[in-house]
């Protein structure tokens, strides 16, 4: 990769990094056990001992975050 490119990989990185930390820590891992390792909303919410609709909305508000990094900045 050019410099460039690079440049743009790390300052989509940097971020990702600040999105995630700007999210309550439930929030963040219950996005990253979805993201990284590929687990269901069930799976998730048993994981972090929380209903399914609890698991859905901390997903749907990482997903939001997401957005608003892509396309509102």
């Amino acid at each position: 990769p050019s410099p460039e490119e690079q440049y743009l990989v790390m300052e989509a990185l940097h971020e990702l990094d600040r999105m995630l930390a700007s999210l309550k820590p439930r929030v963040r891992q219950a996005f990253l056990l979805a993201q990284l390792d590929g687990m269901s909303c069930p799976q998730i919410a048993a994981e972090l001992q929380v209903s399914v609709a609890t698991a859905e909305r901390y997903i749907a508000t990482a997903l939001r975050a997401c957005y608003a990094v892509q396309f509102e900045t």
